[in-house]
């Protein structure tokens, strides 16, 4: 029996030896590319040492064109690059940081009698301009089961159509509006990197605030585009959205996360809301791709709109026109026509 096991290994690496050789190479020459950022971004590694490292693990694999058996030699230290990032935790890498201001608090949720839950922290900040601004926050307490219909809102920036900022707008029947935001939380002094993003070195912030917080900072202050889409579901669907999306916001506290950029963002966070209306987008990469979520809602029949419209004409009705908190800017800069209540009211 050893000697059949022997002679099927040898006939297996002369016929596919060299396409398992070449396999692995590509593996770890992509894995390479992944700890060259980690050496960078994840790990608090001078300078001098972290290309220290990129030039050994070149070294390594470029020896292994040569000499198959010194894969090892780059598949160790990967391998070890990996498990050190995987130890990486929120209490560890945040054990002592200070947040910027604007996500220095966080959604804090404490459910009540009744059914009802107490938001604290809920964002009321009055700016000025986007980095000038008065520190307001409320406590509003709320019921899911009074919920009257929740916005699924987008704000694009710099033009760009196929990335935006997601956020849920949840309104209440007494006309209490509450603006849910998952957004990345920010380290004082740090300033939002795309790499950083994909590294562990931002947390996950669920904060609440009011439209005007909310939406007119994006609006107001940074010049954004933001669209508000209503969801068209039925009150049931809606209330067990709401309590999904309090108690995620519940547990994000007791249990601090990371952001990432791709796979744990704004929009990815709307997957638990979204599988309670029944849809499953998780196969679809206009969840990564989050400017364009709102055409993917839109296709899954997930937001309310007019009979045979399509989504151009809902898109058109959906842009908040001009500056949302009326400051007497012009307002010809926006064409459609918004039917979100709050912007309804003012």
């Amino acid at each position: 029996m050893k000697q059949r096991l022997k002679r099927f290994f040898a006939v297996v690496s002369r016929r596919f030896g060299k396409v398992l050789f070449w396999a692995a190479f590509a593996l770890l020459a992509v894995t390479a590319l992944w700890c060259f950022g980690a050496f960078f971004h994840a790990f608090d590694l001078p300078v001098f040492v972290a290309w220290s490292a990129v030039v050994l693990l070149t070294a390594a694999l470029a020896a292994s064109l040569f000499f198959p058996r010194a894969l090892w030699a780059a598949a160790l230290p990967e391998l070890l690059t990996v498990i050190a990032y995987q130890l990486i935790s929120p209490e560890q890498r945040f054990r002592n940081t200070v947040w910027q201001k604007p996500w220095r608090r966080t959604l804090e949720v404490r459910k009540i009698d009744g059914g009802g839950y107490e938001l604290r922290n809920v964002r009321d900040f009055v700016y000025r301009t986007e980095k000038e601004f008065d520190v307001r926050y409320r406590t509003v307490t709320v019921s899911p089961g009074e919920i009257s219909s929740i916005d699924c809102v987008f704000s694009h920036w710099d033009n760009l159509e196929g990335i935006a900022h997601s956020m849920l707008g949840l309104n209440f029947t007494d006309g209490t509006t509450v603006v849910i935001s998952l957004e990345t939380r920010l380290p004082e002094g740090a300033e939002q990197n795309g790499l950083d993003g994909f590294y562990r070195r931002y947390g996950l912030a669920m904060l609440a605030g009011t439209p005007e917080d909310l939406y007119g900072l994006r609006t107001d202050h940074r010049g954004e585009t933001l669209y508000v889409y209503r969801l068209r579901q039925d009150h049931r669907t809606l209330c067990g959205m709401a309590i999904s999306l309090l108690e995620q916001a519940a547990e994000l506290r007791r249990k601090p996360e990371f952001y990432n950029s791709l796979f744990r963002n704004c929009t990815t966070g709307l997957l638990p809301m979204l599988q309670r209306a029944n849809q499953h987008p998780r196969c679809d990469l206009r969840v990564m791709l989050n400017g364009l979520a709102a055409k993917m809602l839109y296709d899954r029949k997930v937001l309310r709109h007019r009979e045979s419209e399509s989504f151009g004409s809902l898109r058109a009705r959906s842009l908040v026109p001009g500056l949302c908190c009326g400051k007497g800017a012009p307002r010809t800069r926006y064409a459609g026509e918004s039917e979100c209540r709050w912007l309804r009211s003012r």
